[in-house]
């Protein structure tokens, strides 16, 4: 999904932007970091998690470590409350973390296609 596919499917959703943020690889696209990523990326606050399972057919992707799960709804949006922090930045609108939290996530995760992305985020950290 390119940038301006990510925007049209997250107009179409038309989430909260109180109670989510654009993470990780999708947010990277949004900055213009990456040209696509196969999925939409969100963190939402805890709260918002029931209102998602009612309201649209969510899959549970995995279960975290910590209990907190992760879900997928139509193979298109990946979301769950595990990295949620309150956003710091809008792009076209829509609530991203900042290329410092891109950089802290996927550190903290270290999985081989994070370290792949935080080569071409540390160019943009400056």
């Amino acid at each position: 999904m390119n940038r301006e596919e990510i925007i049209k499917e997250l107009k179409r959703y038309n989430f909260d932007i109180k109670k989510y943020i654009v993470i990780s690889g999708t947010a990277m696209v949004l900055h213009g970091i990456k040209n696509e990523t196969p999925d939409i990326d969100l963190s939402i606050v805890p709260e918002y998690e029931e209102e998602l399972l009612e309201d649209y057919f969510a899959v549970l992707e995995h279960t975290n470590t910590d209990g907190t799960h992760a879900y997928m709804i139509d193979d298109i949006i990946n979301f769950g409350i595990k990295y949620y922090s309150l956003p710091s930045i809008y792009i076209d609108g829509i609530p991203t973390q900042s290329i410092k939290e891109i950089i802290d996530l996927k550190e903290s995760l270290n999985r081989d296609k994070d370290k792949k992305d935080l080569k071409l985020l540390y160019k943009y950290d400056k």
